[in-house]
């Protein structure tokens, strides 16, 4: 089951505006998290993943991310699939993000991975 805060930062990717974007970072996201994405790298801050977010967004007008998987967990540490669809429902890249927990929780880090795992 996915549990609040990811599900928050989920629904951040797909928030229709900054207000509502940026709100629910800060229920989800520590004041000094980061992003690890592999195309743009090391973003720092709350506000800075929320322009990421939203640069997203301006690029990819329509599309949204859905949380594919359970999340596994442990230790501090979790995992779960994502896809992105365009706003026809068609996949357009399917990924992983690992993130790691602050002591109140909410995320830290989140660190994105591209593509599907091999098997």
């Amino acid at each position: 089951m996915i549990d609040e805060l990811i599900a928050a930062y989920d629904r951040a990717w797909n928030a229709p505006d900054a207000d509502t974007r940026i709100a629910l970072l800060r229920s989800c996201l520590t004041e000094d998290a980061e992003l690890v994405d592999p195309q743009a790298g090391r973003i720092r801050g709350r506000e800075a993943i929320s322009a990421r977010i939203g640069g997203f967004a301006d690029r990819f007008a329509g599309a949204r991310v859905t949380i594919t998987s359970e999340v596994d967990e442990h230790n501090g540490f979790a995992r779960y699939s994502w896809t992105i669809t365009d706003r026809d429902d068609q996949p357009i890249l399917r990924g992983l993000d690992v993130i790691e927990r602050a002591d109140d929780q909410r995320l830290r880090r989140v660190i994105m991975f591209f593509g599907e795992l091999s098997t």
